[in-house]
């Protein structure tokens, strides 16, 4: 499920907000949940001392249609640690006379973490999608984020998505933008002969808040040097407050191996 763009209701369909206890753990201190979305029950990995709680969320749908509307809104309270992915991705159906538009505001507040990993969207042909996701961090706070989308050709034909129009904003608690990433795609654009042809998924990441981004930079380098399955380009923020990258690959479990690399050496970090 990607996520992202403007919010168009006056109450989003999800609502969650994680918060820390007096034992350590992070615990789910509030939800609230509509169609399409199911939140499943936190869960603790043993061995973390660091007591993150890691929500799956579930589609009840089959996916985006045209003329729906879908926003999110999560908040990480000071000092919990939330971890935050969805049980599959989202599909985009065609949508041949309007779009579709899916957004998150994620708020991680001081001294807080959270891991923002939903599945790629899978665009199908004639699929219009906008999606907005936008992050604000207070002192202190870190954040990993993943906006991820493949192409799928349901039929065969040679069909194609029709547009994808997508937007990342990064902004502190004063709403200064510390980083925007935006554009604008098409269908046969990306089918177009060049690098991406073999690669149909492709990812933005980041992460914000973590010390020494340029050896993590030097680092997912390494790992990820010698997997003929991916592209990876990457750099840091301005005022090296982390980094964002982009990922082409072959396939989903070539994109989900390689943010598991991204996870690891980003959380191993200071």
């Amino acid at each position: 499920m990607a996520v992202a763009a403007q919010a168009t209701e006056a109450r989003p369909q999800l609502g969650l907000t994680f918060a820390h206890a007096p034992s350590g753990e992070t615990y789910l201190k509030r939800q609230y949940a509509r169609f399409p979305f199911h939140v499943t029950q936190p869960f603790h990995l043993g061995g973390d001392v660091s007591g993150e709680a890691t929500v799956i969320l579930q589609a009840l749908g089959a996916g985006l249609v045209q003329g729906d509307r879908v926003a999110m809104d999560v908040l990480v309270e000071s000092g919990a640690r939330a971890h935050l992915t969805t049980q599959g991705s989202t599909v985009a159906h065609a949508m041949p006379d309007g779009c579709a538009e899916q957004s998150a505001r994620v708020v991680v507040c001081k001294g807080a973490s959270l891991h923002f990993l939903p599945r790629p969207m899978i665009l199908f042909a004639k699929a219009e999608v906008t999606t907005r996701l936008e992050i604000t961090v207070q002192e202190g706070a870190r954040v990993l984020w993943c906006d991820g989308y493949l192409t799928h050709d349901a039929v065969g034909n040679g069909g194609c998505f029709t547009r994808l129009d997508a937007e990342t904003v990064l902004c502190d608690a004063s709403g200064e933008i510390l980083a925007l990433d935006r554009f604008v795609l098409d269908g046969a654009t990306l089918d177009a002969p060049g690098i991406m042809v073999g690669f149909p998924v492709h990812a933005g990441f980041g992460c914000h808040g973590y010390r020494e981004p340029t050896d993590i930079i030097e680092r997912l380098a390494s790992a990820m040097m010698d997997d003929d399955a991916i592209y990876l380009g990457i750099s840091t923020l301005p005022d090296e407050q982390g980094l964002f990258g982009r990922i082409l690959a072959r396939d989903g479990v070539a994109l989900r191996r390689a943010m598991s690399t991204v996870r690891e050496i980003v959380t191993a970090s200071p």
